[in-house]
């Protein structure tokens, strides 16, 4: 999958998401970070990692999962940290130093075999749990990175359930098929996603940070549990800025620019019976304390 460089929908969108290991086996299957530094021997972690600095010159990077490896190709620091520690807006995000938001690096990293047999006994969120966790290893242990946690309260959106209630197209998953299933999102660069086992927790990982989200944090207070299936169309802000402010008028049509498009706040109402809320919160942010360079190996 390529992303933008800014790091938004790292692994949301791949599909076959990699099982991983059992809670008992690695430690904590869901770690929020703490104020102080974890010890990496606390955190499971790959068996072996190779890095080196990309010798791409491409604005975008891709993230990649199989059942025993994690590969990045021209991946920046700032989107392994959004990835490692669950950030959900740039304004999460640390600035400093610049080197993290602008060198790309090729990372090949396996998990060992004897986990093997451990990884296919986790849920879907408790999977990506422990990724995250094997990615912040990764950070610790070669990039030397400290970091701790503060508070900045920033303007939100809150996810919830509309007046009439979820929609049909929102189709729950049952529990014995979220065992068996890997969420994945799908598309949603063009204005077409498909979900397939998300929780309503990962579709507001997905939604938030995005540009038409105002960059906002999204929380999720659907009260929705479990995971669904469903499909949501809508039109791109630019491609509906064009319409409206130039597209539709260089053609000499009413109609065109009477029919922006949907937008994707107008898109969760009616195709599936949520809405944003706007609203402020306190999130936590990180700020870097320490972080180098990695050698190459």
């Amino acid at each position: 999958m390529s992303i933008p460089r800014r790091g938004k929908d790292v692994l949301l969108g791949m599909v076959g998401l990699v099982t991983l290991a059992a809670q008992c086996a690695l430690g904590q299957a869901s770690a929020p970070a703490p104020q102080s530094q974890v010890a990496t021997p606390q955190l499971p972690a790959f068996e072996v990692a190779s890095i080196r600095p990309s010798n791409s010159d491409s604005n975008l990077h891709n993230f990649m999962i199989s059942a025993t490896r994690f590969r990045v190709e021209n991946g920046t620091v700032t989107a392994l940290i959004r990835f490692a520690y669950n950030i959900k807006s740039d304004d999460q995000l640390p600035k400093e130093p610049r080197w993290i938001g602008s060198d790309g690096f090729d990372i090949d990293a396996k998990i060992a075999d004897s986990q093997n047999d451990a990884m296919n006994k986790l849920a879907s969120e408790q999977k990506l749990d422990q990724y995250r966790l094997m990615v912040r290893s990764l950070l610790i242990d070669r990039f030397k990175l400290r970091v701790r946690r503060q508070m900045k309260e920033l303007p939100v959106y809150a996810l919830v359930v509309a007046k009439n209630g979820p929609k049909p197209a929102l189709v729950n998953v049952p529990l014995e098929s979220q065992m068996q299933r890997s969420p994945t999102l799908t598309g949603g660069s063009r204005g077409e996603l498909r979900a397939g086992a998300v929780s309503m927790a990962l579709f507001t990982d997905w939604l938030s940070g995005r540009d038409d989200m105002s960059g906002r944090v999204v929380i999720d207070e659907t009260g929705l549990p479990g995971s669904y299936d469903f499909m949501l169309s809508w039109t791109p802000d630019e491609a509906r800025s064009a319409t409206l402010n130039g597209a539709g008028a260089s053609q000499g049509t009413a109609s065109a620019q009477e029919s922006p498009g949907v937008s994707i706040l107008t898109a969760l109402q009616e195709q599936l019976g949520l809405k944003l809320e706007s609203t402020r919160a306190n999130v936590e942010a990180l700020v870097i304390d320490h972080i180098e360079r990695p050698s190459e190996n």
